[in-house]
């Protein structure tokens, strides 16, 4: 797997507050331009994005009652490294809660849920190219 970056996606009830305390508490800048339902932050080599609990259910496929707090993402060098993840996720009990497709910026990804409720994405990334320095770069970004 790629251990060049990590993300976290985190469900949040009030993206508006969040940003108070994250852009104006801490002096943090939004990473891409945020929008109504999320904003991400880049901490180093470290990805945190806030998105509405509706939009995190709808994109994990995990209803928004039962929801993890947080989706961590695993970034991964090739499609098929995607695909071999999730055969052995599956093998090892997780639970597919969204399948592996094409999504939004050309991303290959899926989601599953392990054995004890937490969220995971396995993706792979045209905009992390082998021999990055970790920094994840989509159309946009800041």
């Amino acid at each position: 797997m790629d251990p060049r970056i990590n993300m976290v996606m985190v469900s949040a009830k009030d993206i508006h507050a969040l940003r108070s305390f994250y852009e104006q508490g801490l002096g943090w800048t939004p990473w891409m331009p945020a929008s109504e339902g999320s904003v991400a932050y880049k901490v180093g080599t470290s990805v945190l994005i806030f998105v509405n609990d509706a939009y995190l259910a709808h994109e994990s496929g995990i209803a928004a009652a039962e929801t993890s707090k947080s989706i961590w993402a695993v970034f991964v060098p090739t499609k098929a490294d995607v695909d071999a993840a999730f055969d052995l996720a599956v093998k090892a009990g997780a639970t597919i809660t969204s399948p592996i497709r094409d999504r939004d910026q050309g991303l290959y990804s899926g989601y599953f849920t392990d054995p004890e409720g937490n969220g995971w994405e396995v993706v792979w990334s045209p905009h992390m190219p082998l021999g990055a320095d970790g920094a994840l770069t989509l159309p946009g970004a800041a």
